[in-house]
């Protein structure tokens, strides 16, 4: 037969200054802080320590409990945090967790329907405002999703780190159709535009973002940089609503998806956006203040009406508007889809200088959805700009450049010279189908730097070319271990042409076109 003994457990309550010390497996309740405690027991009794141990309930804050986290790493030998092996640093686990914000922590929702504006901008305002020095640089974490705004900007303030799950992930999508702009830079106080350090507020800088798509549901603006220095884009994709025309008289409003204003007193500079995307707008980026020092690195720029539109109102004269935008590098970049110019430096009386463009690929540019040729892919209105190894797709005899600079072409195609050519025959390109032919009206001066392989000849030369289409010349300068037998010559039309001699063997043409529009 079964013994069944019924016992009763002994427990204290009361208040928790009062809690004496518990006998071994005894429970004493603070009513005061709701804390539920247990003895130890003594040491005689095989307690490793004597005192109580407080039970952790529904009603404790863990966080704050979780007072012991050390920073352990996955090596095998032990990580020294403190002085010594035997001082490590412990941190809280609420400050642990507090290194790194989540916009969701201040009610963020991220479904595409929920009004985000209010919370979004709560905390990017707390991270930076509420922190002692203001420039804490706590990063603000934003997870895969659509975050609606819609009424405002998003305010990007000093020392802002922004961190998204990438552009086809985390989007901020502005709803409000009647609002010009997506996200914008602001001084510590939170002023805009022109009131940024009206009131002697720092003004924005140190700003980072990466990992997020800046998109409005209107041809408007996206993405205001003001009065702001040191500001970096990673990543990041900004789009609109332009599609592209075929008409060669387009309606444009000037809508933009990055613009740049600054003062003497605060100026714009030092901008960089790497691996960014811009597309669906009229213009991807247009300022024609002093801006100075923006580079575009491994961008994409794509379905424009115009990529880059510089100094259209600087005009000499006008407060912050007297040179126009300088230092703008543009590098590595691809354009496709651009109804006009891609880029477009224009001549006010502001003269706009310093801006380089290189090693970029330019498809389908300047000819609308037509695919007829309308205006170049750069059209530089003032000298002392830079075109440098770039590659141009198209190959109409409307040349894709224009204005006043300087475009060192990347190489070309490598061309065959045929063996016993007694009559002038032109140089094709083998891609193009087409002879090598410069427009007079436009380019005046030409250089081309050449090789020539045939047989075990060898030979580097320069071709210089100089005219218009009322006349031009051709003079060819160059070094060679044996005679190559090839002769050049250009046509009044401007087309390049050779005659070869009869040695059995063709000729490899190698070369490389310098332009002075």
């Amino acid at each position: 037969m079964a013994i069944t003994q019924i016992s009763r457990i002994q427990h204290r309550r009361g208040l928790k200054s009062e809690l004496p010390q518990l006998s071994a497996g005894e429970i004493g309740f603070a009513v005061d802080t709701q804390e539920l405690f247990i003895g130890n027991g003594t040491l005689a009794e095989g307690a490793p320590e004597v005192g109580n141990t407080k039970i952790i309930t529904e009603d404790d804050d863990i966080l704050s409990t979780a007072n012991t986290y050390t920073f352990v790493g996955n090596t095998t030998a032990a990580v020294v945090t403190g002085a010594d092996n035997n001082s490590p640093i412990t941190r809280t686990l609420q400050k642990k967790l507090d290194d790194f914000a989540n916009v969701k922590d201040f009610g963020a929702v991220g479904d595409g329907s929920t009004d985000d504006t209010a919370a979004v901008n709560r905390a990017i305002a707390n991270l930076i405002t509420v922190e002692t020095t203001g420039k804490e640089k706590r990063k603000l974490y934003f997870p895969g999703g659509v975050y609606k705004i819609t009424g405002d900007t998003i305010k990007l303030y000093p020392h802002i780190a922004i961190q998204g799950d990438g552009p086809t992930s985390t989007f901020i999508k502005q709803t409000d159709v009647t609002q010009s702009g997506v996200a914008e830079t602001v001084d510590l106080n939170g002023n805009t535009a022109g009131a940024i350090s009206t009131d002697s507020a720092e003004q924005p800088n140190g700003i980072q973002v990466e990992g997020i798509c800046f998109q409005n549901s209107t041809n408007n603006d996206v993405l205001a940089i003001n009065k702001a220095q040191d500001i970096h884009f990673t990543n990041c994709h900004f789009k609109g609503t332009y599609t592209n025309q075929d008409s060669t008289a387009p309606v444009i409003n000037g809508s933009s998806l990055v613009t740049m204003t600054m003062t003497a007193v605060h100026p714009t500079k030092h901008i960089s956006f790497l691996q960014c995307k811009f597309n669906n707008s009229e213009y991807a980026v247009n300022t024609s203040d002093n801006i100075e020092d923006v580079t575009f690195t491994s961008c994409e720029f794509v379905n424009l009406f115009r990529a880059f539109n510089l100094g259209e109102a600087s005009d000499g004269s006008t407060t912050n508007k007297t040179v126009g935008p300088s230092g703008f590098i543009v590098h590595g970049c691809r354009f496709d889809d651009v109804d006009s110019e891609a880029v477009k430096i224009h001549s006010s009386g502001g003269n706009p200088t310093g801006n380089v463009f290189t090693a970029n690929v330019f498809r389908d540019v300047g000819q609308f959805t037509a695919d007829s040729s309308i205006a170049n892919v750069l059209q530089f209105d003032n000298a002392k700009n830079v075109s440098l190894a770039n590659t141009f797709e198209r190959s109409d005899l409307h040349s894709v450049i224009g204005g006043n600079l300087f475009d060192a072409g990347p190489v070309e195609h490598t061309v065959t010279l045929a063996d016993n050519t007694s009559t002038v025959a032109n140089v094709t390109d083998p891609v193009a189908s087409a002879a090598v032919r410069f427009d007079l009206q436009r380019v005046h001066n030409v250089i081309i730097d050449y090789i020539i392989k045939r047989g075990t000849a060898r030979r580097t030369g320069t071709i210089n070319i100089a005219g218009t289409g009322a006349g031009i010349e051709l003079s060819d300068d160059f070094t060679h271990n044996s005679a190559t037998g090839i002769t050049f010559s250009i046509t009044p039309a401007g087309i390049l042409q050779f005659t070869s001699s009869n040695t059995g063997a063709s000729a490899t043409f190698k070369y490389k076109i310098s332009r002075f529009v």
